[in-house]
């Protein structure tokens, strides 16, 4: 399967053309931080917790995994397994790490699918399986991913979704056993952490490529206590802005494009780049869910008399 997954590459290399490369580049773009915590945070500005959190407990969850698997696996990109296949440069510079699974195919499964089987319409189920295809695709056009890695990447979002999603409606119908929740993300996201801390590597493995995998516990951390804080104490409720919810996306998008640009830069001095970068992954929740809809609230329409 792994040489057969490695020859499909070899036939998409020879059918890419610069034009093809540069649409793919287009596409895989969709599947980085930024634009998947900006879909996030917009879902959840516009619409409220519902449809946000059933993404988010997927996401969350499904990224953690995603980075424990490819600590644990350590299975090589392709173009260390056949210098044949040539990767298009600017998408290998953004394929930090191992291979399996594909983080972009996993994110854009777990935020779309997430997002589909919350509405529950086949109108939106078809542009969303249409776009996590075509994003999976796009990582083997690229050659930075094999079929075998996109699939495991597919195969993992599915129970993550229905899982996660089944999860947070309990604890909407259960408010007061939240606890329980973040408890148990706190706990497996140490355990993952120290799984990968102290799991022994493979001879020649970088220790570097461990760092995806801890940013996602900073990730699960930063997410669960954001959701807790928020649903309890700040209550978001985008119906209450009217049409100030389009200037609360607007905002929101900008503040999380300037820490994600800047917060690193400006910690790094103090605590180190690499700490810096948890330091975002965790922040980067408190903000789209806390932060600012807090900052919103003084936006909120007065309730009629």
């Amino acid at each position: 399967m792994n040489m057969l997954g490695l020859e499909f590459l070899k036939r998409l290399q020879a059918w890419r053309t610069p034009a093809i490369a540069d649409f793919f580049l287009g596409v895989t773009r969709g599947g980085e931080g930024f634009w998947i915590l900006a879909i996030a945070g917009s879902v959840f500005w516009l619409f409220g917790a519902r449809l946000a959190y059933r993404m988010g407990f997927a996401l969350a969850t499904g990224d953690l995994l995603t980075g424990a698997l490819k600590s644990t696996l350590c299975v090589p990109r392709p173009w260390l397994r056949d210098p044949a296949i040539w990767p298009v440069p600017a998408a290998q510079y953004g394929a930090f790490g191992y291979s399996f699974p594909s983080g972009h195919t996993a994110n854009t499964a777990l935020l779309w699918g997430g997002l589909a089987a919350a509405v529950r319409r086949w109108w939106l189920w078809v542009p969303a399986l249409a776009w996590i295809g075509l994003m999976a695709f796009s990582r083997m056009v690229l050659g930075v991913h094999t079929p075998v890695d996109v699939a495991g990447s597919l195969l993992l979002a599915i129970p993550a979704v229905w899982l996660m999603g089944a999860l947070y409606d309990w604890t909407e119908r259960n408010p007061g056993k939240r606890w329980l929740v973040l408890a148990g993300a706190v706990l497996v996201a140490l355990a993952a952490w120290a799984f990968v801390r102290f799991k022994p590597m493979p001879e020649g493995s970088d220790p570097n490529f461990s760092k995806d995998a801890f940013r996602s516990v900073w990730g699960v951390l930063g997410f669960f206590w954001a959701w807790s804080f928020e649903r309890k104490h700040v209550r978001y409720d985008p119906a209450k802005l009217g049409g100030y919810r389009i200037v609360a996306v607007a905002v929101g998008v900008l503040g999380l494009a300037l820490m994600i640009g800047n917060l690193p830069r400006l910690l790094a001095p103090y605590v180190g780049l690499e700490f810096a970068s948890y330091v975002l992954a965790a922040a980067n929740p408190i903000w789209i869910f806390v932060v600012w809809p807090f900052l919103l609230k003084g936006l909120e329409k007065p309730a009629p008399r």
